[in-house]
C-alpha cells in the first residue's frame, strides 16, 4: 500500500525519514538532539521503536515486546518495517502511516536493511534515506570515550563502518564528525531539505 497523493487539498503524504548509518556514528544521539530541538513543532513524529529489549534496559526509550510476541505480532501486520540485528528484533509501529497520511513528517532509526520495503510501503517518492557517517579519527575517539570494547573490538567495528554503504533513492549524507550542535544542526538541515535538493544531495 502506498500513500496516494489527495486531488482535493485537504491533505497531502508526509515524508518518512528514515535514519541509518553503521553502530557506533551517533544516530540515537543525533535523534535525540533533533526530538528535543523539535518538540514543539507537530509536523515532525519521532516514534518509539518496538524492541525485544526488556523494560529499564539500557538505550533508547522504546516500547519492550516479549520475543515470543514479537513474530505473532509481525504476521497480524503490527509493523510497519520490522528487522533483526543483534540478537534482538526490532519493529516500527504501522500507525506511523497514519501520521504521513496526514502529511507530518516521520523520523525513525531502521536497519538498511529496510530502506527497498519502505519504498514498497510508502512510495519512493515519500521516503528520505539519512545516512549519518563520520571520518574513522572522530569514530574511534567516540568508541573509545564510551569504554565498551576493547582495542581489538573497536577496529573490528571501524573496519565494519569503513565498508558502510547505502545505495538508492533519496538519500542524503549527513557528516557527524563535528561537535555535537554541529551534527545536530546537519541533521535537522536535512531532516527540513526540500525533497529536489535532497536529490541531489
Amino acid at each position: 500500500m502506498t500513500l496516494g497523493h489527495a486531488h482535493n487539498g485537504r491533505c497531502r503524504p508526509g515524508l518518512l525519514v528514515l535514519v541509518v548509518g553503521p553502530s557506533g556514528v551517533g544516530k540515537d544521539t543525533l535523534l535525540d538532539g533533533a526530538r528535543d530541538r523539535l518538540a514543539d513543532d507537530t509536523q515532525f513524529c519521532f516514534p518509539r521503536r518496538c524492541i525485544t529489549r526488556p523494560v529499564g534496559s539500557v538505550g533508547e526509550n522504546h516500547i519492550p515486546i516479549r520475543p515470543e510476541d514479537y513474530g505473532q505480532m509481525a504476521l497480524q501486520g503490527a509493523f510497519l518495517l520490522s528487522w533483526r540485528a543483534h540478537n534482538l528484533a526490532y519493529g516500527v509501529p504501522r500507525h506511523v502511516l497514519d501520521d504521513l497520511a496526514s502529511g507530518k513528517t516521520v523520523i525513525v532509526n531502521v536497519s538498511r536493511s529496510v530502506i527497498e520495503d519502505a519504498y514498497a510501503l510508502v512510495g519512493r517518492e515519500n521516503v528520505r534515506v539519512l545516512n549519518i557517517r563520520a571520518s574513522n579519527d572522530a569514530l574511534r575517539k567516540r568508541l573509545h570515550a564510551r569504554g565498551r570494547e576493547g582495542a581489538l573490538d573497536i577496529e573490528r567495528r571501524l573496519a565494519r563502518a569503513s565498508a558502510y554503504q547505502v545505495e538508492g533513492d533519496n538519500i542524503v549524507h549527513v557528516d557527524n564528525d563535528a561537535d555535537l550542535e554541529t551534527g545536530i544542526a546537519r541533521f535537522i538541515n536535512a531532516i527540513k531539505m526540500p525533497l529536489n535538493m535532497a536529490n541531489r544531495a
